[in-house]
């Protein structure tokens, strides 16, 4: 079944490109990132850290097959910088405005329903950690080995063509996975914004 499934999918790919029903291209764009924390132990329960949404980028590419008239299936993959911003306190009860900055490289695939030249698209992704960092307490810089290597995520997008070749893509992406290895009574999740510009080379 699988070999058979492979060769389907394998012969339907190149169906695709013989017809010139793949597009690629470039896409650059900008993060606005934030994490939810919780904690529940039997003396707090569900207590949740304040964070502050932080800037990131993303910078990658994209290969774009066209299904049908209105479906098209987009894989994007992509460099991707998020985190979160929060207040943390010395010994001292001196306060630190620190930031959490994680790099991913990261692939979604979206599925896209297009309506001229608007559309819109699901889909999932993962995200293969690159490094993790907490910059800003006591003015130094500290990478974090708490988290995991990999995230996974849903994601929903609009997006609308200015042009040929020139797209305007719009993402929301909610992570699913509790960032922390051993989390106890913990979570960590990821979530942003992304707005993205897309540059068709073909």
């Amino acid at each position: 079944m699988k070999k058979s499934s492979i060769i389907v999918l394998v012969n339907l790919l190149l169906g695709l490109i013989a017809q010139g029903q793949f597009k690629y291209g470039l896409k650059a764009g900008l993060n606005v990132a934030n994490q939810t924390k919780n904690m529940s132990i039997p003396q707090v329960p569900n207590t949740i850290q304040n964070t502050k949404p932080m800037p990131g980028y993303q910078l990658g590419g994209f290969v774009k097959a066209t299904l049908s008239k209105h479906l098209s299936l987009s894989a994007e993959p992509a460099f991707s910088v998020v985190g979160a911003g929060m207040t943390l306190l010395d010994d001292n009860l001196k306060s630190y405005n620190v930031r959490e900055k994680i790099g991913y490289i990261e692939l979604p695939l979206i599925l896209q329903y297009k309506l001229q030249q608007l559309y819109f698209g699901a889909g999932p992704s993962v995200g293969v950690k690159v490094f993790s960092k907490l910059s800003g307490f006591e003015n130094r810089s500290f990478d974090i080995t708490h988290y995991k290597a990999f995230d996974a995520a849903g994601n929903v997008v609009v997006g609308y063509a200015l042009s040929k070749k020139v797209d305007l893509n719009a993402r929301y992406s909610h992570g699913f996975t509790n960032l922390i290895k051993d989390p106890g009574n913990a979570t960590t999740k990821n979530r942003f914004f992304n707005l993205s510009v897309f540059f068709y080379l073909q």
